[in-house]
């Protein structure tokens, strides 16, 4: 194993690369793809920078859109459905006012009518008393 390493590490280091040094040029070659590596990397984040928030302009509209139209059927229910019960609760307690109403004349035409008969029975039972 050592063998190996040794065999592959000789002509490594007695190559010229491990030897060579970066020239100016070389430097200004390196400096000049930085930044334009850079200059890529800015505008791409500008770009996705614009698109998140043209995205979060879009949910904020489809949200207030949702919101809308969520109050808008809540009240059309309410309008639908409350606005029936409602007249039906009324003409129920319509209904049961004007049959408390018919009752109590009822009792009342009864009371004297019970009255009435009474009144014709004592006056059979003094004249059958009377007459016998």
């Amino acid at each position: 194993m050592r063998t190996l390493f040794f065999i592959i590490m000789v002509p490594l280091c007695l190559s010229t690369v491990v030897s060579a040094e970066l020239s100016v040029e070389d430097l200004d070659k390196i400096r000049q793809i930085v930044k334009e590596s850079e200059g890529r990397l800015e505008k791409r984040i500008s770009d996705i920078h614009t698109q998140l928030d043209e995205r979060i302009t879009d949910q904020n509209e489809r949200f207030d859109f949702q919101g809308t139209l969520i109050v808008t059927l809540i009240g059309a229910v309410i309008v639908f459905v409350g606005i029936p019960l409602i007249l039906i609760a009324y003409q129920q307690n319509r209904r049961t006012q004007q049959d408390d109403i018919i009752k109590d004349d009822i009792i009342k035409g009864l009371t004297a009518e019970i009255q009435t008969l009474r009144e014709r029975i004592e006056s059979l039972e003094e004249k059958r008393i009377v007459g016998a």
